[in-house]
């Protein structure tokens, strides 16, 4: 059974909760989801730059590593 006495716009913001409360955790809720993306993309990207690092180090060790044996196998060479 309705209130008669009150209107229904009245009862019907007397009943139910400000719109500021529900506002607030949604705004916060999407603030920290897109602080969370911009870390993971963040950490992400290092990853990703320093697998990079490792694999042109390792790839200029390879050809460090053959010139000093070819150098090593000519002196080797001369010696005996």
């Amino acid at each position: 059974m309705e209130n008669a006495s009150l209107p229904s716009d009245v009862w019907n913001n007397g009943t139910t909760s400000s719109s500021d409360d529900d506002v607030q955790p949604l705004n916060l809720t999407n603030i920290s989801r897109l602080a969370f993306r911009i870390i993971y993309i963040i950490v992400g990207t290092v990853g990703v730059l320093d697998n990079l690092f490792v694999l042109i180090v390792f790839i200029l060790f390879i050809k460090v590593t053959d010139k000093v044996l070819t150098i090593l196998n000519r002196v080797l060479r001369k010696m005996i």
